[in-house]
């Protein structure tokens, strides 16, 4: 080989080096990556896990009809083990490296706190579904979304229905993190407005998974009702020692926990009575949103279940985002930013319109679970049926 050759060819491979492998002129024109890192694996992974289900069925979905904006859809979603720092760098790869066009969003408040700052950094803009503490849009972000209700209104039906059966004292109680925490200062401030005594407040430390304790020193303040601001697995293991110690409350009110199929499924009748959380439910003929029959059957179909509130609101969540897309003409981030801010939309979910801080006005549900099923039961006005409160003593289920 001459020395002319080997120079072309070194300055060649110097050149490739150069390039990233992922930029977006170097795609086929007609496609669009999409993408984001979620919860598939950890502690996360349950609720998450419903959130990816939703994506993958939108993506097909969009495809098939053609794409965004023309362009079909190649979706990277990526792993981030329901590590905070591990989604900050995921967040950083997907932007710099990866290049993508659209951004989706993470799960958990804790995580989308961190990732906003990413974000924002870049002016990418996504509509947050898995996060809703109110701090994260206290800070004057521009390019988050929200389309859930608020963490401190989770506990809203939880405090008026134990004010209607005459409690009067109650314990707050739930991990010690962004979302538990936000939600617990809710439940406080409900109280304080309604008149109800917090006999104990208190927040533990994560994966703590012995509540023996903390339940024997709510019994000893004098808690008649536990409003309890879980995930899944601690929200399970206060339900079962709670029954292994024979401690009865009138009222036991979780948050995420009791909303996901498998709370019931794997506590059987000790999940009876509990109260839980739902940004929405699978009711057509109640919410009566454009679209839910048709969400709620594909779903059932591939997935062999009805979709949850994780489900429903990421669906939602994407149906904003590919209106948005249609109204800005293009992928361009400051447009598409721009879009989000303005559009007024109705999805499966529920209506879409935020204020100036990016903070969509969402009514969440309180349901009880009754022979194994979510039934909501607050507010009024899409209650299923009434609740059955005070919870019966375990002695006599």
């Amino acid at each position: 080989m001459t020395q002319c050759v080997l120079r072309a060819v070194a300055a060649l491979m110097a050149l490739l080096v150069l390039v990233p492998a992922g930029r977006a002129e170097d795609r086929p024109k007609n496609e669009v990556l999409v993408g984001g890192a979620i919860s598939q694996t950890g502690r996360f992974a349950e609720p998450a896990g419903r959130q990816v289900n939703a994506i993958k069925m939108w993506v097909d979905q969009v495809n098939s009809r053609g794409g965004l904006l023309g362009r079909k859809i190649n979706l990277v979603l990526l792993d981030d083990k329901s590590d905070t720092q591990t989604a900050v760098k995921l967040y950083e790869k997907l932007i710099t490296e990866d290049k993508v066009d659209v951004l989706l969003a993470p799960y958990s408040s804790a995580i989308t706190e961190a990732v906003a700052n990413i974000n924002e950094r870049y002016k990418m803009p996504f509509v947050a579904y898995g996060a809703a503490s109110s701090p994260i849009w206290e800070k004057g972000r521009k390019y988050i979304f929200s389309i859930v209700a608020i963490a401190e209104d989770y506990q809203k039906g939880a405090v008026h229905l134990a004010k209607q059966i005459g409690v009067k004292r109650i314990a707050i109680i739930g991990e010690d993190s962004l979302f538990p925490r936000q939600s617990g200062i809710g439940a406080k401030q409900w109280a304080d407005k309604l008149g109800l005594q917090v006999v104990l407040q208190e927040n533990y430390p994560q994966k703590q998974t012995d509540f023996t304790a903390l339940l024997q020193k709510i019994k000893a303040a004098g808690a008649e009702a536990i409003m309890s601001n879980s995930y899944f697995a601690d929200a399970a293991a206060q339900v079962r020692q709670m029954r292994e110690l024979n401690l009865y409350f009138k009222l036991f009110s979780g948050t995420v926990g009791p909303g996901l199929p498998q709370f019931a499924e794997q506590l059987g009748d000790s999940a009876e009575y509990i109260l839980g959380f739902s940004q929405w439910e699978p009711l057509p003929d109640i919410l009566k949103h454009p679209g839910m029959k048709e969400f709620i059957a594909e779903y059932e179909k591939r997935y062999g279940e009805k979709p949850n509130y994780h489900a429903g609101g990421t669906y939602g969540a994407l149906q904003v985002t590919e209106a948005a897309l249609k109204q800005a003409g293009s992928f361009d981030s400051q447009k598409l930013r721009d879009a989000l801010a303005s559009i007024e939309t109705t999805t499966v979910f529920g209506r879409y319109k935020v204020n100036d801080k990016g903070m969509n006005d969402h009514e969440g549900l309180t349901f009880q679970i009754l022979k194994g099923e979510r039934r909501v039961v607050f507010p009024e006005q899409w209650a299923e049926t009434k609740a059955k409160l005070p919870i019966p003593e375990w002695s006599k289920r």
